[in-house]
C-alpha cells in the first residue's frame, strides 16, 4: 500500500507541477467560454443578407414581410415580373421573388399553396424558408377567420399559449428549466467522455514510454507490476478531479457573485450599481433569470454525482487504458484495442442523448447499471431527480466493476509490460488473463 501511495504522489507532483497543468487549469474555462461565444457568433453571422421582392396579387400579406437587420423585403405588381425574373438570373441585387397569386373564386384561400411560387437563384437558408412560411400561415389563417365572421377581438381570445408545469408530489421539484437542464447535463456530460479518453491516453503512453525505454525494468525491481499500474492511475486521476475541483469553485463562485451583483432590491450598492450600468436591463433580467434557475437546481448533489462517476469512470477506463499501454510497444499497435474502449464511450454519451426525454425509462435505468455507459449516463440524470435505489445500485455496481477492471488490468499488465516486440493479439490477452 505504501508503494502505490509513493508511486501515485509521484505522478500527482510531476504532472501538476508542469506549466501545461497551470495553464490549462487557468485558461480553461476562459476558451470554453471564448470558443461558446465564437460558436455563437459563427451561427448568427452565418445568414446572409437578402432581399426578397414580394409580389402579392390578393393584397393580404403587405403587412406581413417586415424588414430585419438581414432581411429586406419589396413589394411590386405582377406586371413587374418578367423584370425581376432578369434582375434574379443575372445580377446579385435579388435573392428571391416571392409570387402569391390571385383565385378569384377561392375567398378563403384554401387552395393557395398551388398559387403560392418561390424563385431563387441559389439555396436559400432553411431560416429564411422558416420565416417566409411562418408569415404566410400567420396571415392565411387571420383572413379565414376574417371570411368567416371572427372579428379581431373575438381573434386575440382564441388564442392561447399555456405551458404546463408538473410538480412531483414527492420531493416537490418542478420540471421547469428543461433547456437549462439538457445544456449544462449534456456539456458535464461530454467533459467526462472527453477527459477520460484524454487522461487514459496520457495512462497509456506514459506506461508505453516506460516500457520503451527499459525504465520499467529497473522500477519493478522494487514494487510489484499492480502497484505500479494503480499508482500511476490513481495520480492521474488525483490531477483531474484537482482540476475539475478548481474548475467547480470557480462556476461556483461566478454564479453567486453574479447573483449579488445583479441583485432583487431597489437600493443596490456601488458594486451592483457598476454592473448595472454595464449591462442593458433585457440583459439583466436575462442573466438573473439563467442564474435563479442554476440556483434552483440541486448543486451538491450535481457535484457529488459528477466528481464520483468521473472517479470511478476514470478509473474504469484509464485500467483499460493501462492494460493496452502494457500490452503494445507503438501507437500503430494500439489503433487495434482502442475501438474496445471508445465504442462503450460512445455508447454512453449517444444514449446520454436520447434519455433526456425520459430520465426514468427503462432503457435510462440499464444504461445506469452497466460500468461502460454508467458515468455518462448518472451524470446526465443527476438534473432530473434520481431515485435513490438507482443511485445506490449504479454506485454499487460501479465500484464493483472497478475492482474486477483494475484485477483484469493488472494480470494484463504484469506479463505484458515485460514483452517486447511482439505483436500481441487479443487472443493472447485472453490467455493472460486465464493463466495469471
Amino acid at each position: 500500500m505504501r508503494n502505490i501511495f509513493l508511486i501515485m504522489r509521484r505522478e500527482f507532483l510531476v504532472q501538476a507541477r508542469k506549466k501545461s497543468f497551470i495553464v490549462i487549469t487557468v485558461l480553461a474555462p476562459i476558451l470554453l467560454l471564448l470558443a461558446g461565444s465564437a460558436i455563437s457568433y459563427i451561427f448568427k453571422s452565418d445568414d446572409p443578407i437578402s432581399n426578397i421582392a414580394i409580389i402579392d396579387e390578393n393584397q393580404l400579406f403587405n403587412n406581413s414581410f417586415k424588414n430585419t437587420d438581414k432581411v429586406f423585403y419589396e413589394y411590386h405588381t405582377s406586371n413587374d415580373f418578367n423584370a425581376l425574373k432578369d434582375s434574379l438570373t443575372k445580377t446579385n441585387h435579388l435573392d428571391a421573388i416571392l409570387q402569391i397569386s390571385k383565385d378569384h373564386k377561392d375567398p378563403l384561400l384554401l387552395n393557395i399553396e398551388d398559387k403560392i411560387k418561390l424563385y431563387s437563384n441559389k439555396t436559400l437558408n432553411q431560416s429564411l424558408l422558416h420565416t417566409l412560411e411562418n408569415n404566410i400561415n400567420k396571415t392565411i389563417e387571420y383572413n379565414r377567420k376574417l371570411q368567416l365572421g371572427i372579428s379581431q377581438s373575438n381573434i386575440d381570445l382564441i388564442k392561447s399559449n399555456i405551458s404546463l408545469t408538473s410538480i412531483n408530489l414527492i420531493n416537490g421539484h418542478t420540471n421547469a428549466n428543461t433547456t437549462l437542464k439538457e445544456i449544462i447535463s449534456l456539456s458535464l456530460m461530454y467533459i467526462i467522455l472527453m477527459f477520460t479518453i484524454i487522461y487514459g491516453t496520457r495512462v497509456m503512453r506514459s506506461i508505453m514510454e516506460e516500457k520503451n525505454n527499459r525504465v520499467v525494468e529497473i522500477i519493478i525491481s522494487s514494487v510489484k507490476p499492480f502497484q505500479l499500474m494503480l499508482g500511476k492511475i490513481l495520480g492521474t486521476t488525483l490531477v483531474a478531479l484537482t482540476q475539475f475541483s478548481i474548475w467547480i469553485l470557480i462556476t461556483l463562485s461566478i454564479i453567486f457573485i453574479g447573483n449579488y451583483l445583479l441583485g432583487d432590491s431597489v437600493i443596490v450598492t456601488p458594486q451592483q450599481n457598476i454592473f448595472h450600468a454595464i449591462f442593458s436591463l433585457e440583459t439583466q433580467l436575462q442573466i438573473k433569470e439563467a442564474l435563479t434557475n442554476l440556483l434552483d437546481l440541486n448543486i451538491p448533489l450535481i457535484v457529488f454525482i459528477f466528481l464520483f462517476y468521473f472517479f470511478v469512470g476514470y478509473l474504469f477506463y484509464s485500467s483499460f487504458f493501462a492494460a493496452i499501454g502494457a500490452a503494445v510497444d507503438n501507437d500503430t499497435e494500439t489503433q487495434q484495442f482502442l475501438p474496445i474502449v471508445v465504442i462503450p464511450l460512445l455508447i454512453g454519451a449517444y444514449g446520454s442523448i436520447s434519455i433526456i426525454n425520459n430520465p426514468d425509462s427503462h432503457v435510462a435505468f440499464w444504461l445506469s447499471i452497466v460500468p461502460f455507459t454508467a458515468p455518462m449516463v448518472m451524470v446526465t440524470r443527476s438534473f432530473y431527480d434520481i431515485p435513490t435505489g438507482d443511485l445506490l445500485l449504479s454506485m454499487f455496481s460501479m465500484i464493483i466493476s472497478v475492482f474486477i477492471m483494475i484485477s483484469i488490468a493488472g494480470k494484463i499488465y504484469r506479463i505484458g509490460i515485460l514483452i517486447y516486440g511482439k505483436k500481441v493479439t487479443l487472443k493472447e490477452i485472453i490467455k493472460w488473463i486465464k493463466q495469471s
